[in-house]
């Protein structure tokens, strides 16, 4: 047995966000291949066919649904379909995200989540 089947996922559902591009699509990819099935989100929902093809083409089902996950009616949707759709959660992976470039020396105040 080697280390990776420690690692399988056979039989579990992920909820991959921000899977329209980079770590999501590899997120979803690595998962389906470690045997689950996948629900991927992102706001940009034309990215998201070639994310479910690639997740498909692992043998594994996929629900894609465009979302926000900043807004909490999304996430809740999200969570509602693929419990309909592909029958539990097991796993999250939390990769939506945006990125802002801000010089490392940029002062910021404590309890706020915004470098100024």
């Amino acid at each position: 047995m080697s280390v990776l089947d420690s690692f399988r996922m056979d039989g579990k559902v992920a909820i991959v966000t921000g899977a329209s591009s980079g770590l999501g699509v590899a997120f979803a990819q690595g998962l389906a291949q470690a045997g689950a099935d996948i629900a991927i989100c992102a706001r940009r929902a034309e990215r998201l066919p070639a994310t479910k093809e690639a997740v498909e083409a692992a043998g594994r089902r996929c629900v894609a649904i465009e979302a926000d996950v900043s807004i909490v009616e999304d996430c809740a949707r999200v969570v509602q379909r693929t419990m309909s759709e592909l029958g539990r959660v097991d796993v999250l992976v939390n990769n939506a995200g945006i990125g802002t470039a801000v010089p490392a020396s940029t002062p910021w105040r404590r309890g706020s989540s915004r470098r100024r």
